[in-house]
């Protein structure tokens, strides 16, 4: 843990090579920030969070977990992290001038160390040593140092005579390569960590103030394997780079990271814009033995001809003030910059295809480029969900294969006809790719339910008997939590049929959907010509449905001709009661979506049928 900032003119006596990255906080005093707020910058390991007045800079190796846990022991919201800083985003209310374009452009002796000199030093220097340019990194998952670098001192120290070599350390071939001993974040992905790394430094640059056309340089440190990943890294590093307006450079030691470009130099590959190559003869040229003359021939090479070793830590003193360093030699020009390349891209939405209210809706889509099909990562993409005036959204970033996941935590739409909610997927674009989007229509899940206490037609009688079902809840069709009752119905008196206490209720819930449909019955006695007396007491009938479930029950006592009769709990159980009529004690139909539940069921010759506490449910929508 580091406490404070230094002081404007302090030297940082930090080796010149430091690589690697651990976990580690930095508190300096904020600006008056007393609201806690944090953001992440994935691709460099480091989160920022500023409150009470206190600047938190917090890098991570490995141990990301712990370094969250810290945040939020001290009440700052980690797990909520805005993303950092990107391409052409900056800190509200911050304003970076940009330095010349030829800020980058140089030719004669440089040198380069892990901490930015403070411009005491960088005036001293310029007044009495033979060096005109300086490096400093910008950023990177593995830059070592936290760098005292600002706009503004980029800013004072071109104004002063200098320029620049900017520097960016993010995944190495080897964990242990160069400098690394061991702590370095290696390269797993190599196309999309490039081109997530190469966004970073624009990012960063920009920060800085460096403008488009600036040379930014990738530090490879010396690898004895990985060769494949390295090239497919520094190519995605490079096109990102040229789309995004800048130039690339590359920086590695001259018998791998050099030697391996100049074989590729075949087949299209897609070289560096500058090479800065590493051999410590302390000849200060930028020729070499492995480079061809005719590869970065026109003001496009660095060679950094001397560094610090066990038996010699390489400082030099000029006014007075002793730097250790690495030195370089710079033949480098403005050169010619593209402007920014904006590829056409493809959404796709590949999340579910049903939604139920009350219920997380985890949708997701993936961004590729449009015509080669490679996934497009590190953009933020919005999911929206239903019509404008029930609009849901959540955004995320994609990943390396291109899918943005997030999460609706609670949908809630309303239920048209169709049963269906819009869905739009929107990339909003950016320098390098043009925006796109994709639509769908979603399947909103919902119930239907219906309860009715009796219904009769007995039309063998001199007087006909008709009763249509009562109470009746009628069909109920909900996506949200309701529940439909109608008032209990009056006792039925009738020479044949009669019946008390007939209720009816259809309840619908959310988080997932379901509908529960209840009809009950106090008594009820059918007494028809030529067949027993059935008396039933205590009639209740269920019947609910969800897309997981459908389950229907019934409850009663029953007697035939005064004598009890035990039915169980079996589902259709039928009892012949003679003269071609049959009573059917819980009835269960199944449906396509659910299930009908009949208390008792009676049907006889002439179309004699009666229903005695009758309750259905469904669910659509379920896949």
């Amino acid at each position: 843990m580091y406490l404070g900032k230094p002081a404007a003119n302090a030297q940082q006596n930090c080796p010149a090579d430091v690589l690697g990255r651990t976990e580690a906080l930095v508190l300096e005093p904020g600006a008056g920030t007393t609201e806690g707020r944090v953001s992440e910058n994935r691709t460099s390991h480091t989160y920022w969070a500023a409150a009470d007045d206190i600047a938190v800079t917090a890098s991570y190796g490995e141990n990301r977990a712990g370094i969250k846990k810290i945040l939020a022991s001290a009440g700052l919201p980690a797990d909520k992290a805005s993303p950092a800083a990107t391409v052409d985003t900056k800190a509200p209310g911050v304003s970076v001038q940009a330095v010349p374009a030829d800020a980058t452009s140089y030719q004669g002796k440089g040198f380069d160390r892990c901490a930015a000199p403070p411009t005491a030093t960088m005036n001293a220097w310029k007044a009495e040593s033979p060096y005109g340019a300086i490096g400093f990194y910008i950023g990177g998952v593995n830059a070592g140092c936290k760098d005292q670098a600002s706009a503004e001192w980029v800013q004072t120290q071109y104004t002063n005579g200098w320029r620049f070599i900017p520097i960016y350390v993010g995944p190495q071939a080897e964990a242990g390569s160069g400098s690394c001993t061991g702590d370095c974040v290696p390269i797993t992905d190599p196309v999309p960590e490039g081109a997530s790394s190469a966004r970073d430094a624009v990012a960063q640059a920009q920060n800085y103030g460096l403008p488009a056309g600036s040379v930014l340089y990738y530090n490879m440190e010396h690898y004895n394997s990985g060769k494949e990943k390295v090239l497919a890294f520094l190519q995605s590093w490079t096109n990102t780079i040229h789309e995004l307006g800048y130039r690339s450079g590359a920086y590695g030691s001259a018998t791998s990271l050099a030697a391996d470009l100049v074989a590729a130099n075949t087949g299209g590959y897609v070289q560096p814009d500058v090479i800065n190559f590493a051999r410590w003869d302390e000849v200060a040229t930028t020729e070499d033995r492995v480079i061809p003359a005719d590869m970065w021939a026109n003001h496009q090479r660095v060679k950094q001809y001397d560094g610090p070793t066990e038996d010699d830590p390489n400082k030099e003193t000029y006014g007075g003030i002793t730097l250790d360093l690495d030195n370089d030699f710079l033949d480098v020009g403005q050169g010619g910059t593209q402007p920014p390349v904006q590829k056409d891209t493809a959404l796709t939405y590949d999340g579910p295809a049903t939604v139920s209210n009350g219920s997380p809706a985890p949708l997701s889509a993936t961004l590729k480029e449009k015509e080669s099909g490679t996934p497009v990562a590190d953009r933020e993409v919005t999911l929206a969900l239903g019509p404008t005036d029930h609009l849901q959204t959540c955004k995320a970033n994609t990943d390396a294969q291109g899918k943005a996941s997030c999460t609706i935590a609670a949908v809630a739409q309303p239920l048209t006809g169709s049963a269906t909610v819009p869905l739009k997927a929107t990339f909003a674009g950016d320098e390098a790719y043009k925006a796109s989007e994709a639509t769908a229509e979603l399947k909103l899940q919902y119930v239907s339910g219906r309860a009715f206490g009796l219904s009769a037609q007995i039309p063998v009688l001199a007087l006909p008997i008709g009763i249509a079902p009562t109470p009746d809840t009628g069909v109920v069709r909900a996506a949200d939590p309701k529940t439909v009752a109608p008032a209990c119905a009056a006792p039925i008196n009738l020479l044949v049929l009669s019946a008390n206490t007939l209720c009816a209720k259809v309840e619908t819930k959310i988080g997932p959907s379901s509908a529960s449909s209840t009809a009950t019955v106090e008594d009820a006695r059918i007494g028809l010509p030529g067949l027993p007396v059935v008396a039933l007491s205590g009639v209740t009938a269920t019947s609910t449905s969800s897309c997981t479930a459908t389950t229907g029950t019934t409850d009663l006592k029953l007697t035939i001709a005064g004598t009890p009769v035990d039915v169980g709990d079996l589902p259709n159980y039928a009892i012949d009661l003679g003269a071609a009529a049959k009573l059917v004690i819980n009835e269960q139909i199944k449906t396509a979506n659910g299930i009908t539940v009949n208390a008792a069921h009676l049907t006889a010759a002439g179309g004699v049928d009666v229903t005695i506490a009758s309750a259905a449910s469904d669910a659509y929508n379920c896949a």
